[in-house]
């Protein structure tokens, strides 16, 4: 399980790295417009062995093609768009001209891992309810 993505973005996710550490499920602390860019998605769902990706929020960042299935998003869209964007939205410019972070105006919910000792973790979403059970692979099975 992977839970250091440093909310999804660049600095901390090279290809490399995720491939090589061969996570079968990530925990990505993100926000709306921060984390989860394109080339951190497509690093993760490419990396041998992936099965889940768990999002804190649903990333804007992301686009339709790396957008993680609802019931593995703990925090949606406040102000939900008609339609799901298809192309990623592009990165906020940093400095003084950078539009505000949006406002979280409904509940806040979180994802919860629990790991026991023979191995197995249960990553719940809060909002949902949604659970599933990871259960330890024997060596040489992947």
């Amino acid at each position: 399980m992977l839970l250091g993505l440093h909310h999804g973005q660049d600095a901390s996710n090279s290809e490399p790295f995720v491939h090589a550490v061969q996570p079968r499920v990530a925990i990505m602390n993100n926000g709306r417009r921060k984390g989860g860019w394109p080339v951190v998605m497509k690093t993760l769902y490419s990396s041998p062995g992936f099965e889940d990706l768990w999002q804190v929020h649903f990333s804007l960042l992301s686009g339709q093609e790396y957008t993680a299935p609802g019931l593995f998003v703990a925090n949606g869209v406040d102000d939900q768009p008609s339609a799901m964007p298809v192309a990623p939205m592009p990165l906020p410019q940093p400095g003084s001209n950078a539009p505000p972070p949006p406002a979280h105006n409904g509940p806040a919910y979180w994802i919860k891992v629990s790991a026991q000792e023979d191995g197995t973790s249960t990553v719940t979403n809060a909002r949902n309810g949604f659970s599933k059970v990871y259960r330890r692979e024997v060596q040489g099975t992947r």
